[in-house]
């Protein structure tokens, strides 16, 4: 009998955290604006946690993977909004309902917004070991 270690699954895909940086789990109100093509206008959501290296958010209409964006996230905890350019590197839709989780890893991070995101994770940061597998 063999047993699997927590960070793999029956398939044997080795599940550690691959993140270079501390993520925190504030909500934030998402706008996500795709750059140079014509996949529409502006896509709402929430952020379901935010790092220096990218976020997780949960919107209404999936983007394709690769597709390069603008992401303005309205932060509770911030009186400015914070602005980067990123690219959307995995989707998934959420089960039995009509909406997407995506991963957008950031490309361009100004020092202004890198310092906001800072300020943000070292608030709460999201344990590593109790996190879900998703990379962003």
């Amino acid at each position: 009998m063999s047993f699997l270690s927590p960070k793999e699954t029956a398939s044997g895909i080795n599940l550690v955290n691959k993140r270079r940086y501390p993520r925190t789990s504030c909500e934030c109100y998402a706008q996500i604006m795709p750059l140079g093509s014509q996949l529409g206008g502006v896509n709402h959501g929430l952020s379901h946690d935010l790092g220096e290296g990218g976020v997780k958010i949960r919107t209404f209409r999936q983007l394709p993977v690769e597709s390069r964006v603008m992401v303005q996230l309205g932060c509770p905890e911030q009186e400015e909004s914070i602005k980067v350019t990123g690219s959307v590197v995995w989707t998934s839709q959420v089960y039995a309902q009509d909406q997407w989780l995506m991963g957008i890893r950031f490309t361009d991070v100004n020092d202004s917004a890198r310092a906001r995101i800072q300020n943000l994770t070292s608030l709460v940061s999201i344990d590593p070991e109790l996190e879900d597998s998703s990379p962003a």
